[in-house]
């Protein structure tokens, strides 16, 4: 079955399945990176908002050998669990005093979303960027967000450094950070370079849903350089996290960077690449650098 007759017997089977007067429509969503994703959304009458389902990602089940009709059950099945039980009031939206104590910040590759940037509020950082969010729900595996576009800025009458300032503050108590150590995974450079297993740790937020941007928390990278007692490196193993190597003799950049890109290409799907390098922390000068 092609990738098009997928979708028009996956509209065909969801339009009888809903009563009529139900929307239901799958288009081009831009992502991260550049990204598009097929968006499917249904929404019922009286409904104002609805979830989006992925559904590349089904027809890939079907061509792995699932049948049309056990792929349609799964999907039918995520719209249920993720369906709104009520409406939203959406002119809460224009009102800057209830926002701004939703806005977040998120961590982008600068280069790899141009076209985004030219449409949203950002702030270069380091070869990356940082962009903005309004939190809806922050629950593990729901979350639900509004990105701030250039024309909010016009409604709310705010600038980017208002937002940056807001999502300062707001980012770190809205979405945690930890830091877990993983130093059981490094079996593999230790017995590269020779010496004793480093510690491994991985900094990610509590949804674990763009937690790469805990690098931006306030004093989080000092405070964790002055607990290990070293300058780290840190690897963005994806948007949603980055992985913490104290420094250590022998460590080579080149080495971290060529693990970066190989995990890159093979591992990831390319809406989560952040970077496909390594960024190192200096202690003594309390900076970021690559």
């Amino acid at each position: 079955m092609t990738y098009e007759t997928f979708q028009a017997k996956l509209l065909a089977e969801l339009t009888g399945h809903f009563p009529p007067d139900t929307s239901i429509t799958i288009h081009p969503i831009p992502r991260n990176n550049h990204i598009e994703m097929d968006g499917l959304t249904i929404l019922e009458s009286g409904f104002n908002i609805t979830p989006t389902i992925y559904i590349q990602e089904y027809y890939e089940k079907l061509a792995q050998g699932l049948s049309f009709f056990e792929v349609f059950r799964q999907i039918l099945a995520v719209y249920y669990e993720y369906r709104p039980i009520e409406n939203v009031d959406a002119s809460f939206y224009s009102d800057f005093s209830f926002v701004q104590n939703h806005i977040v910040y998120r961590l982008v590759h600068f280069k790899r979303n141009q076209e985004l940037l030219k449409q949203v509020p950002h702030i270069p950082f380091l070869d990356l960027a940082i962009i903005f969010c309004c939190l809806l729900s922050a629950e593990p595996e729901k979350n639900a967000s509004i990105l701030i576009q250039n024309s909010h800025m016009h409604v709310w009458n705010v600038d980017t450094q208002t937002l940056y300032q807001l999502a300062k503050k707001n980012t770190p108590f809205l979405m945690q950070q930890r830091c877990d150590l993983l130093s059981h995974l490094l079996s593999d450079f230790s017995s590269t370079s020779g010496s004793a297993p480093c510690p491994l740790y991985v900094l990610t937020n509590e949804q674990r849903f763009y937690g790469a941007a805990c690098i931006l928390y306030e004093e989080l990278l000092s405070d964790l350089s002055r607990k290990l007692r070293k300058d780290f490196y840190l690897i963005p193993s994806s948007i949603h996290e980055v992985l913490l190597i104290p420094a250590a003799p022998g460590m080579e950049r080149e080495f971290f960077n060529h693990m970066i890109q190989e995990v890159n290409t093979a591992y990831l799907i390319p809406e989560e690449i952040l970077s496909d390098h390594v960024y190192y922390y200096c202690r003594e000068e309390q900076r970021l650098s690559f």
